[in-house]
C-alpha cells in the first residue's frame, strides 16, 4: 500500500513544472526515529530542505511548484499515507513595529510613576530578576532578526551556551547545533544587531542600576538571542525548535545543560491569517509543545485597528492556551489607534507607544507598536518567576505546563481595568506588574 501511495505522490509531483516551492510537513509522533527522517520522506518522493523541529518530526520540504488544486492534491496524498499529521505552505511573517520619535527620553512605561505604566517599581521591591527561588538562571528567548549583543546595556545579560566553544565549527555539546554559543544562528563577530530586536531585548532585560541608559523590566536576566534569517513560518519554527531543544536538555539534565527558558517573545506575525485553519496548523502545535515544558509564549497582535476575532491573525489569533496575546496602549492607558483587538483572542493591553529602549551602537531611542507592548508582558512573566516564593516555585519544577498556565492566569487576573479595552480584550485591562507581583506572593 505504501509503495502505491509513494508512486502516486511521485506521479503527482512530476505532473507540475520543474521549478519548486517549499512546504512544511509534520510526521506522526509514532513514526519519528523509526528510520532517519530524510530517508523516510525521500521514500515519498519528497526532498527535505532542512529539519525545523526535528524532535517533533517537522521538516521543510521542497517540491515542484503547485498551482490551482495542486496543493490540495498533494496534501490529500500525503495525509492518506497515515504517516503525516500536517502539510502546510510556508507563509511570510512581518515585524510588528510602527516608527516613533527617536528622541523620546522618558521611560514612562517602566520607571515612571505615571498612572498608566506597568507598576514595575512596586514589583522591584520584591526582586529585580535574574534567578528563581531555587537559584536557577531565568532565561527569556527573544526571537528576532538581530540583537546587538555587545550593547553596553545588554551585554552582561546575554545568555551564553557554556557547553559550546564559539567559532570552532563543532557541535561541542552535541545538541544538534554548531557554534550556538550566543544562541541560535547568532553572529557574535558582528558587533551590532537590528534596531527592532535590540529595542525589544532592552525592554525585557536591559541591565539595571549600572549608570547606563535605561533599566529593563528585569535588571538581571538571561536574554537568549534566537535569530531568524528570513521572515517566514519555516524560519519561525526553526527558531522555536531551538528553544524547545534547549529547554528539553535543561529539564533532562536537571539544570546541568541547556537553558531554563520560561518565556519567548514574538513581536512579529501574519496579518489577517486564520491561525486555527488547516493553512496554519503548526503554529498552535509548537506553542503547545513549548507550553508543556513550562514556556509561556508572548505574542504581538497586528498594528491595525481591526477585530482579530473576525479578521484573524497569526500568532495572536492562535488558540493555544500557552500564549498571551498583547495589544498596544498609549500614555493615557487607552488602546492605541492602530492596534488590533478581540474579546476572544487578544488577552490584554500593555504600553507600546513611544517606548524608550536600547538600539544598536550603544544608543537608545523610541519606537511604537505592538512589538513594544509585547516585551513588557514577556519581561513581566520572567520577573514573576524571580518573585515567586519557594513553595510556589516548586510547582514549576513539578508541573511545568501547569505553572505556565498559572503565570498566565495571574497576569490576566491582575490587570488594571481600562474602559477602552473592555469588550476588546479577554481581560478588559492593562498589564499591572505590581499587582501581579503581590498576587504571586499570596
Amino acid at each position: 500500500m505504501k509503495n502505491l501511495l509513494s508512486l502516486a505522490i511521485v506521479s503527482l509531483l512530476c505532473s507540475f513544472p520543474s521549478f519548486s516551492k517549499s512546504f512544511i510537513v509534520k510526521r506522526k509522533i509514532k513514526q519519528i526515529n523509526v528510520i532517519p527522517e530524510e530517508i523516510a520522506l525521500a521514500s515519498f518522493g519528497i526532498q527535505v530542505e532542512k529539519p525545523l523541529v526535528q524532535d517533533l518530526g517537522i521538516y521543510l520540504i521542497n517540491v515542484p511548484e503547485v498551482k490551482g488544486g495542486g496543493f490540495t492534491s498533494l496534501r490529500t496524498s500525503l495525509l492518506s499515507t497515515g504517516e503525516f499529521e500536517y502539510i502546510q505552505e510556508d507563509h511570510p511573517v512581518t515585524q510588528r513595529l510602527v516608527s516613533a520619535d527617536p528622541r523620546f527620553y522618558d521611560q514612562w512605561s517602566i520607571n515612571g510613576d505615571g498612572e498608566f505604566g506597568i507598576g514595575a517599581s512596586e514589583a522591584w521591591s520584591y526582586s529585580t530578576g535574574g534567578t528563581d527561588a531555587a537559584g536557577n538562571d531565568i532565561v527569556v528567548a527573544v526571537v528576532e532578526e538581530g540583537i546587538s549583543i555587545t550593547h553596553e546595556d545588554l551585554k552582561d545579560n546575554i545568555w551564553i551556551n557554556k557547553g559550546e566553544i564559539p567559532k570552532n565549527k563543532i557541535d561541542d555539546d552535541n545538541n544538534g547545533y554548531v557554534d550556538d554559543y550566543y544562541g541560535y544562528d547568532s553572529a557574535p563577530s558582528v558587533p551590532t544587531g537590528e534596531s527592532h530586536g535590540t529595542h525589544v531585548a532592552g525592554i525585557i532585560g536591559a541591565k539595571g542600576d549600572n549608570d547606563k541608559h535605561i533599566a529593563g523590566i528585569n535588571w538581571d536576566v538571561k536574554l537568549m538571542p534566537v535569530l531568524m534569517k528570513t521572515f517566514s513560518t519555516s524560519s519561525v519554527l526553526a527558531s522555536y525548535g531551538y528553544v524547545l531543544k534547549q529547554k528539553k536538555i535543561w529539564l533532562e539534565s536537571k539544570g546541568q545543560a541547556g537553558a531554563n527558558v520560561v518565556a519567548v517573545n514574538s513581536s512579529f506575525g501574519i496579518n489577517g491569517a486564520d491561525c486555527n485553519s488547516e493553512k496554519y496548523p503548526l503554529w498552535n502545535d509548537i506553542y503547545n509543545e513549548m507550553g508543556k515544558l513550562g514556556i509561556v509564549n508572548v505574542v504581538a497582535t497586528a498594528n491595525r485597528a481591526w477585530n482579530v476575532d473576525n479578521v484573524g491573525d497569526v500568532p495572536s489569533g492562535c488558540s493555544s492556551d500557552y500564549i498571551i496575546s498583547v495589544t498596544n496602549t498609549d500614555e493615557d492607558g487607552k488602546i492605541y489607534g492602530q492596534a488590533g483587538f478581540g474579546q476572544k483572542f487578544i488577552d490584554l493591553g500593555a504600553p507600546g507607544t513611544e517606548i524608550y529602549s536600547t538600539i544598536p551602537y550603544n544608543m537608545v531611542g523610541g519606537m511604537t507598536g505592538t512589538s513594544m507592548a509585547t516585551p513588557h508582558v514577556t519581561g513581566s512573566v520572567a520577573l514573576l518567576h524571580a518573585i515567586a516564593p519557594r513553595n510556589v516555585n516548586n510547582r514549576y519544577y513539578n508541573d511545568p505546563a501547569g505553572f505556565a498556565l498559572f503565570i498566565k492566569k495571574i497576569v490576566l487576573q491582575t490587570v488594571a481595568p481600562e474602559q477602552s479595552l473592555k469588550g476588546k480584550t479577554v481581560s478588559g485591562g492593562r498589564l499591572d506588574l505590581g499587582a501581579a507581583a503581590k498576587k504571586i506572593l499570596e
